[in-house]
């Protein structure tokens, strides 16, 4: 099972990628692929059986260290650096989305916060706004599925004098 949750974690992990490549590009791919925010969902298909089977190996309240003492330094080191990186691409997406976002109001493009309106927007402006908008989820969507990928691609036994809280 953990092969499985491994793969399909990886799966989710390149198309993320790619998607995040691709709205980095400019590219408004949920224009093109509509169905792009499954991925929003598959994470939660590999990050809840991460979460039940860290709380299996390490108790029902496991640290970040005690996950952390599962993994090859590497791994540690990869992951710190996609989280860094989800932190960043975050900070910069909020910026770039100008307190706003995309939408179609009465055929014209407009920028609106929670439907409040901002201001009317180029055809242009708003494939740009949507393609962020897409960074910006598809960075998180990096770190979501790298995490499962890794605990259940590298994640050793845990040592059995962890002590486990209940």
């Amino acid at each position: 099972m953990n092969r499985f949750l491994s793969i399909l974690a990886l799966v989710g992990l390149t198309l993320a990628a790619t998607v995040h490549v691709a709205s980095l590009a400019g590219v408004d791919v949920s224009e093109r692929v509509p169905f792009v925010w499954v991925l929003h969902v598959g994470v939660f298909i590999v990050f809840a059986p991460f979460v039940l089977s860290s709380r299996k190996a390490l108790g029902a309240k496991p640290s970040l260290s005690d996950v952390r003492a599962l993994m090859p330094n590497w791994v540690i080191l990869v992951g710190a650096a996609v989280f860094a990186y989800a932190m960043v691409n975050f900070a910069i997406f909020i910026a770039a989305m100008d307190g706003g976002s995309p939408s179609i109001q009465e055929g014209k493009y407009v920028l609106q916060n929670h439907g409040h309106f901002i201001r009317e927007i180029t055809q242009t402006e708003y494939a740009a706004f949507r393609a962020n908008e897409l960074r910006g989820f598809s960075g998180h969507w990096l770190v979501f599925y790298f995490v499962p990928f890794a605990y259940f691609m590298f994640a050793k036994k845990p040592n059995p004098s962890i002590e486990r809280t209940a």
